[in-house]
């Protein structure tokens, strides 16, 4: 019996390439299979399970941060549905959640404006689904991906956007599609988690590898007032020091892999370290 998740995933089975060897992938009867290394991938209720857990390959040693932390443990959460269900409601019963989820919502529209329309968005991490109406009005299909399971099926669940959608789950890492193959990559609320910088620097160059268009991430920055007042107190409280960028990384990231930054608004200059990266891919610009 064919799987009711297939017709829908025709529409991007030529975008779609093996998480681990990036070659072709192929539909088939409740699984996607890998023509280079014949990997199988399972669909199950309709979501097609591509997630390659772990961090990228390179140095796993050499680079762990802080007390020799990688983002292994972070990626393990949010895999069971009650647990993602929390996770989402945190964000609407929360005060401080829902204002700061308002001035994002307002960011990601207006920056996304600025871009024009697109025939296809990749989000990642989706979690479940907290960005999809602010998005869906500038794509045709939206790809909601996450390395979660339990976020994709919460999202999936409880979707309410007329735009059609494709729930997978994939790592950020690691991400199933061809080069250039998508419009564009949204990843808000990701980077700020890995504690290596070869984790930071690796996420921004898959995002750039499958976009053709642009790019959007946030990132913590670490000249902003939040991470400044931080590093002041840090000798006293002994926290651990955040996760951060500089926006001139990214902004030599970009240019190294065919884009250049365009805009780095702050969430909220002095309450939030966070910040947008807009980054436009050569030729790509409206």
């Amino acid at each position: 019996m064919t799987n009711p998740a297939d017709n829908t995933l025709t529409r991007i089975e030529n975008l779609l390439a093996c998480p681990s060897c990036l070659k072709p992938l192929n539909l088939g009867d409740g699984y996607i299979s890998c023509s280079g290394c014949g990997a199988r991938y399972p669909i199950q209720n309709g979501i097609p399970l591509m997630a390659r857990m772990g961090i990228p390959d390179v140095g796993r040693q050499v680079f762990s941060g802080v007390d020799g932390n990688t983002s292994d443990p972070y990626q393990q959460q949010y895999q069971d549905l009650r647990e993602a269900a929390q996770y989402n409601a945190e964000y609407k019963q929360k005060f401080f959640k829902r204002m700061s989820t308002r001035r994002e919502f307002h960011i990601l529209r207006r920056l996304l404006a600025g871009q024009g329309h697109t025939q296809v968005v990749l989000d990642v991490p989706s979690g479940g689904g907290r960005l999809s109406m602010q998005i869906a009005p500038f794509t045709d299909l939206l790809i909601e991906a996450d390395i979660a399971r339990g976020q994709v099926e919460y999202g999936k669940n409880n979707s309410r956007i007329s735009v059609p959608q494709i729930w997978m789950t994939a790592s950020a890492f690691c991400l199933p599609f061809h080069d250039n193959s998508i419009d564009a990559a949204i990843c808000c609320r990701l980077c700020h988690h890995l504690p290596t910088k070869h984790e930071r620097d690796a996420l921004i160059i898959e995002l750039l590898r499958v976009s053709k268009k642009f790019v959007l991430m946030t990132f913590f920055d670490y000249h902003s007032v939040k991470n400044y007042l931080r590093r002041i107190r840090q000798p006293f409280d002994h926290q651990l020091p955040k996760m951060t960028m500089k926006r001139q990384e990214i902004k030599d990231l970009a240019a190294q892999h065919g884009a250049t930054l365009i805009d780095a608004p702050y969430l909220a200059p002095f309450s939030s370290g966070h910040r947008y990266a807009l980054m436009v891919k050569s030729g790509a610009r409206v």
